[in-house]
């Protein structure tokens, strides 16, 4: 059976006595029990790069990787992890702040965006599907309707850019040389309609 790996990141802590913590959004894990895989969680420390080789070994056991989102990303550590599943190209799909580190590693920046931390609303807005895209194959459509939980966005990345919402900014990046590399700025897990659901069946369908 094929493995997936789920990364995680610490959580913030509430005060300087609190115990680091990883999360993961139960959204995330429930995406793989409606596959015939087997999924396993990686804790990622990402205040050091300690960690990394181990991490690595782990990486080595699954058959493709999910960098969910969370709210704390784009350490050293995350990123060297990022470049080495697309150097080796390992089934990859990115969310959020996964999609972010998609775009910091080939070059992009982060910047703060207002108004799109809308938690608890299904659909936000629309985003834009470059026709040529690997998002476009997998969705089949130029338009689709996603939700919005970010603050910060990716900006001037090398990595192509599949999708825009109606303000330019980037919502997808993808590398369509690999099996499946892909980012995506909301949270299909969240939804899983017919549309985001694709995104899930096409990584799979790559292991």
């Amino acid at each position: 059976m094929k493995k997936v790996a789920i990364l995680l990141r610490l959580t913030r802590k509430e005060n300087e006595n609190a115990k680091e913590m990883f999360q993961i959004k139960e959204d995330v894990i429930n995406v793989f029990k409606n596959y015939d895989v087997n999924y396993f969680l990686i804790p990622m420390n990402t205040a050091s790069n300690d960690d990394y080789e181990n991490i690595i070994e782990m990486i080595k056991m699954a058959d493709g990787v999910i960098i969910p989102g969370g709210v704390r990303g784009g350490s050293k550590m995350e990123l060297d992890i990022v470049k080495y599943l697309y150097d080796n190209d390992i089934p990859t799909v990115g969310i959020c702040f996964g999609h972010q580190s998609m775009g910091v590693v080939f070059g992009g920046k982060k910047e703060n965006v207002e108004g799109h931390w809308r938690l608890g609303e299904k659909y936000v807005h629309y985003v834009n599907i470059n026709k040529d895209s690997l998002l476009y194959k997998i969705i089949g459509k130029e338009r689709m309707l996603v939700n919005s939980k970010h603050k910060k966005v990716v900006t001037d990345t090398n990595i192509p850019v599949s999708a825009y919402n109606d303000d330019g900014m980037i919502e997808a990046v993808e590398d369509r040389t690999k099996k499946c590399f892909l980012g995506v700025q909301w949270h299909p897990e969240s939804i899983m309609d017919e549309d985001n659901k694709k995104i899930f069946d096409y990584f799979i369908s790559k292991l």
